[in-house]
């Protein structure tokens, strides 16, 4: 399935989301991740299944929007392999792929993982942080790491926001912060106006949420 990601109100990508459907009830198969945690060939089948799934989608449902990818730490911490990946296809279809570096897990090694980000962006794919404030996504991640698109808020900050407002002058310069590595920030769990207006009060301007939308399926 495919969350939409708007700057401002403004669609600009979609997140690619791992979903199965049992009993009529769409759900996340955690017991598959688990079976294959630590397993890099998973999060190349999991890259060219995303991949295969947009070059069979109508070109009107994706356009030239960027689609999100989840990849687990130690994937980033390993040596990409690029062919593993569907390269030909991303340039068939002139897709914009980012992968989101996923909260629960250790980056074992920095250099690696920012020579990965580098190759990366020398084939046009952009790397961006999941979840921080989450696990493992911590301050550390962004000292260490070069040339990320996004900071992704986990959405435990954004309910703290919501619950306890006066919160938001802290959280201000947690965001100068982030700005100040020159990296974008996306807040997701964004699930009414209010919270949505708060955010933008303090110059977020990347949401992601059921305010906006929920995950949905693109029509092939």
């Amino acid at each position: 399935m495919y969350q939409p990601k708007f700057h401002n109100e403004k669609l600009f990508g979609y997140e690619a989301l791992l979903r199965k459907v049992s009993n009529g009830e769409v759900i996340f198969p955690d017991y598959l991740v688990k079976e294959n945690s630590g397993n890099n060939n998973f999060d190349y089948f999991i890259i060219n299944s995303v991949i295969d799934s947009l070059s069979k989608l109508a070109l009107i449902d994706v356009g030239n929007k960027s689609i999100s990818i989840n990849v687990s730490a130690k994937f980033m911490s390993t040596d990409i392999e690029l062919n593993k990946i569907d390269l030909c296809i991303v340039d068939e279809f002139n897709l914009k792929i980012e992968f989101e570096i996923l909260e629960n897990g250790n980056i074992t090694d920095y250099n690696i993982c920012n020579k990965n980000i580098e190759l990366l962006n020398s084939i046009g794919i952009s790397v961006s942080v999941d979840d921080f404030g989450s696990d493992y996504a911590s301050i550390r991640r962004l000292i260490n790491l070069r040339n990320i698109n996004f900071i992704k808020l986990d959405k435990k900050l954004i309910d703290d926001i919501k619950d306890c407002p006066s919160l938001l002058p802290s959280m201000k310069i947690l965001f100068e912060f982030i700005n100040s590595f020159n990296f974008k920030i996306l807040a997701e769990g964004v699930e009414n106006k209010e919270i949505f207006e708060m955010l933008r009060s303090v110059g977020i301007e990347y949401f992601q949420g059921f305010y906006f939308s929920k995950p949905q399926w693109l029509d092939s």
